[in-house]
């Protein structure tokens, strides 16, 4: 019995390692917005201690990920190894995303007791276009998921129900992404079924007895302010156009659309990445996608043996109650977001488990054969081209702008936009500065005049190039330089600056 457990952690030990190593092979190149911005925080924050170190780090929504990227990546340039912020960002994910791959492979083989099915079901999760996409990315969801499922592997596989370890694992989750806090019902049920009413309440009391004092904590460090109105505002602070919607409608269409979506990514528009790699992934693609169909055409008649009549047992119990209030919360707030489902892909998987584990008939590795179908068209058709720096529009444009900019480039802007946080980011030789174009242009002409005179080239961003003509159409003339990406949905547009023109 001891060589048999020790055989089947040894492959967890090298799935997750395999699983590692693909996500290291194709890191994307089409980053999330909000991991360029974490980013380019990590590396302004300047030395521990500083004025300004707080106010990058800290964020309401995902407290602690700023900080802890900060740590790692100071800790890699100490060793003497010149990476950027964000490569250390997708380091830690990609690390974070395979341990949490193992992980849920150990819960899932405890709970099927089936090799094939916890490798089968692993790789679903791993493999799955969302969860596959930011394991190799900049952002906050990796880790918080990984306590997540760390937490539900405690609740599942431990023989006593394990109050404290719970709440620390949940509030670990709850300080990296606000949105761990929906796992609050499936780990209480999970404590109290255990363990009663007295374990739950030391569940209660560790998980906010470490959250909410962490997160006010953060609050007086960024905002060195200690009122209670001002706190509740930080806390539950949001983009100004981000809101619930009520259009029941249309949210239950968009609802449905987007779990799909957790297993299956990408387009056809990204053929245009066509080549020898594309062609060997589609070839197999065509074989796995034909062998699924006729094994289950050929067989149609034995998946009447999948019993949906499934023993209510501790573990499903869990999974269900943390699945819910996500679905619930999501088919209100943001419905069309299916990164922020990475939260219960997991239950969706656990859930999966005990479907598929109540199948009697005979086993054609369909499940397997449906796997790697998904796992081939997610690489074809969304890991692949993302991987490609000339995907992203902004990205693309930021490298082209490396041959053009310098160190003694200054470029305008009024409103921080994201493609400015990309151009920005990935020319971090040149100096950002803000103006308010409402003001008028005379400050800006007197302001642009003296960096021309300091030896520096004046660039000017699109939207504020656009609001200085409004105030005097003039301004034009001085823009003696352009540098475009006339892409029809969405244009980028610099303008050089120059002294020679009609004056105010």
């Amino acid at each position: 019995m001891a060589s048999g457990s020790l055989k089947w952690e040894m492959l967890c030990r090298w799935l997750a390692v395999a699983v590692f190593a693909v996500y290291a092979v194709l890191p994307t190149k089409n980053y999330y917005w909000d991991g360029v911005s974490f980013a380019q925080d990590i590396e302004q924050a300047g030395r521990f201690g500083s004025p300004s170190f707080w106010l990058n780090l800290i964020r309401p929504n995902h407290l602690l990920y700023d900080s802890i990227g900060y740590f790692v990546w100071t800790a890699l340039r100490g060793l003497g190894l010149q990476v950027r912020a964000i490569a250390a960002l997708q380091a830690i994910n990609m690390v974070l995303a395979a341990v949490c791959v193992y992980i849920l492979q150990r819960t899932l083989l405890r709970l099927t007791q089936s090799v094939y099915l916890s490798t089968t079901l692993t790789l679903l999760f791993a493999f799955s276009a969302i969860f596959w996409r930011f394991a190799t990315d900049a952002d906050a969801y990796i880790p918080s998921v990984l306590f997540l499922v760390a937490s539900f592997h405690v609740l599942c596989t431990s023989s006593k129900s394990q109050p404290l370890l719970v709440g620390m694992l949940h509030a670990s989750a709850m300080l990296i992404h606000q949105l761990a806090i929906f796992f609050f019902p499936a780990a209480a049920l999970g404590v109290y079924l255990k363990g009663g009413r007295r374990n739950l309440l030391q569940y209660c009391a560790l998980a906010a007895g470490v959250t909410l004092p962490a997160y006010y904590t953060g609050f007086w460090l960024q905002q060195r302010s200690t009122g209670m109105g001002t706190f509740l505002r930080w806390l539950t602070f949001h983009s100004p156009d981000v809101t619930f919607t009520f259009t029941l409608s249309k949210d239950l269409a968009i609802t449905l659309m987007n779990y799909p979506r957790l297993f299956f990514g990408g387009t056809a528009h990204v053929l245009q990445f066509f080549g020898p790699f594309m062609l060997v992934t589609l070839l197999l693609l065509a074989i796995a996608l034909a062998a699924l169909l006729t094994r289950t055409l050929r067989h149609r008649d034995e998946l009447r043996r999948l019993q949906l009549r499934l023993e209510p047992t501790l573990p499903l119990l869990v999974a269900v109650v943390w699945l819910a209030p996500y679905v619930i919360f999501l088919f209100l707030w943001l419905p069309s977001n299916t990164f922020y489902k990475l939260f219960c892909l997991p239950a969706i998987v656990v859930i999966i488990a005990y479907v598929v584990k109540s199948y009697q008939g005979p086993r054609r590795h369909r499940l397997a054969l449906l796997v790697a179908t998904m796992a081939l068209a997610n690489l074809a058709f969304y890991i692949f081209p993302y991987s490609r720096p000339d995907y992203h529009q902004a990205l693309r444009f930021a490298h082209r702008m490396g041959s053009v900019w310098s160190d003694h480039t200054v470029v305008y802007y009024s409103d921080f936009i994201v493609d400015d946080w990309f151009i920005r980011y990935f020319n971090p030789r040149t100096t950002w500065k803000q103006i308010d174009p409402a003001k008028g242009v005379a400050n800006f002409t007197q302001d642009a005049d003296r960096d021309l005179a300091a030896g520096n080239e004046v660039w000017v961003d699109g939207p504020t190039a656009a609001a200085l003509a409004q105030s005097w159409p003039g301004v034009t003339a001085h823009f003696d330089a352009a540098q475009k990406d006339e892409f029809p949905k969405h244009p980028i547009r610099f303008y050089r600056w120059s002294k020679q023109g009609p004056r105010l």
